[in-house]
């Protein structure tokens, strides 16, 4: 944990990695089409079906419940984002309400606004994921290598500048680990209770492929309160977990539990709304490869979804159609790999050296699962829903991935003989060179698109 008080160069830094991340969050959401516009397609993955949610808030001041003709894309059939938890879109339909009011719903400017919520929920998860890396690392270089690596990825910045329901997402799995980690090392309090229910109920009413991150917490909530006792037997300190627990269900059942009543009142017991969704996208005809013969390991072999979800991991802008030069990812592939290297002799030399890693290797392992469980879904949904193998959709597993690769590095180079200062300029050369990727795929091959596609 860096224990360290803020001085005023992190201040200074953390005004430019703030600056840096709005101004180019913001040149993205602006230039961006609003409709598909092929060949280019620069209109964001399915965008202008979302933000007919957020309209139709603007336009009646209350939330559609899909059947309305109104939130639904003729594109799309009977399909509508308004079955699915939407809470992105409640607060963008209430925003473009409290700024736009009087203008036209179909107006330009009503769109950019829904687009900059998101801007500024990528701002808020940007200081978050600072603050959590504040507990990750020691020292000040590798909270700054952690934060810029996993903002400025370029897929990451993306999706905090369309109408969706993932940036939010994003923001809230960001302040669950950081008030995991702030329970861990500081013990749970009010304050760290309060934190984690809202993040659990933000989540809750996101996104469901990022489940797996709250199940994945409860295990390392429930640790908090195992201890030793003197004879040396683990002891549960059920009073204590069951109040505090007690505390974070209420706060989660007052702020989410109003959704799935409403759907299961809508929808004959439907409370997650995933059967009229599966229906309605059923109608539309779906590309589903299990019905077209094919087995689980047929489409791994023949389709290589792990591949196309590797670049669309890293960066393809527009409706998953703006590459940007092969080094580019050839460069994020070597990175993963000398830190997944790295993480793999890390825990090697722990082991050996004997020391005392067997919580830790259970904190990370219930992160794993959680990932694991967001890669089964997106696996699920390719094989037995519909064939769209984007990296985005394993996004909620984003940010353990990074906090173990940044550890791995970590571990590298510290392992590096000579001055602090030179291992600090490493860090630094990292930041620098994760925001040279992405300006270089921005600005050499995203915004000419949008310009072309004008």
């Amino acid at each position: 944990m860096y224990k360290n008080r803020i001085s005023g160069h992190e201040k200074a830094v953390l005004v430019v990695y703030l600056i840096l991340f709005a101004a180019v969050a913001l040149t993205v959401a602006l230039m961006q089409a609003t409709v598909i516009d092929p060949p280019l397609f620069t209109s964001p993955p399915d965008e202008t079906a979302r933000y007919l949610v957020p309209r139709y808030i603007f336009e009646h001041g209350s939330l559609p419940t899909g059947l309305e003709a109104e939130s639904r894309h003729e594109v799309y059939g009977e399909f509508s984002y308004a079955y699915l938890p939407g809470l992105s879109y409640i607060v963008m339909g209430w925003v473009m309400r409290l700024f736009n009011s009087g203008i036209s719903p179909d107006a330009y400017i009503n769109f950019v606004t829904a687009r900059c919520v998101n801007v500024v929920f990528g701002l808020i998860t940007a200081v978050f994921i600072w603050l959590l890396g504040r507990r990750i690392f020691n020292k000040e270089r590798y909270v700054w290598l952690f934060a810029f690596a996993v903002m400025f990825l370029p897929q990451h910045l993306f999706i905090h500048t369309y109408v969706n329901t993932e940036s939010l997402c994003m923001l809230s799995i960001a302040v669950i680990y950081h008030s995991l980690m702030r329970m861990l090392q500081e013990k749970p309090d009010i304050k760290s209770l309060i934190e984690f229910a809202v993040g659990a109920s933000i989540l809750t009413l996101s996104y469901y492929n990022a489940y797996g991150v709250l199940l994945a917490s409860v295990p390392i909530f429930i640790s908090l309160y195992v201890n030793k006792d003197d004879d040396g037997k683990l002891r549960v300190d059920y009073k204590q977990m069951f109040a505090q627990g007690g505390i974070i269900i209420l706060i989660w059942c007052v702020l989410s539990l109003w959704w799935f009543i409403r759907q299961g009142i809508l929808f004959d017991g439907d409370f997650l709304g995933m059967k009229i969704r599966n229906s309605t996208l059923d109608a539309v005809g779906q590309n589903i490869l299990r019905d077209k013969g094919y087995t689980f390991i047929g489409m791994i072999r023949e389709f290589k979804p792990f591949s196309s979800a590797f670049v669309n991991f890293v960066a393809t802008y527009g409706s998953c159609s703006i590459l940007g030069n092969i080094l580019i990812y050839r460069l994020y592939k070597a990175v993963y790999i000398i830190g997944v290297i790295l993480v793999i002799a890390a825990v090697i030399y722990m082991c050996v050296k004997h020391k005392k890693i067997a919580y830790t290797v259970y904190f990370h392992a219930m992160l794993l699962i959680g990932d694991l469980i967001t890669v089964g879904l997106w696996l699920y949904y390719c094989y037995c829903r519909d064939y769209q193998p984007q990296g985005r959709y394993v996004f909620p597993a984003l940010f353990h991935i990074y906090w173990l690769l940044i550890k791995g590095y970590e571990f590298g180079i510290e392992k590096i003989p000579g001055k602090e200062r030179n291992k600090t300029i490493i860090c630094g050369c990292g930041c620098i060179f994760v925001c040279m990727l992405l300006l270089w795929y921005v600005c050499g091959y995203a915004v000419p698109a949008y310009k072309a596609g004008a």
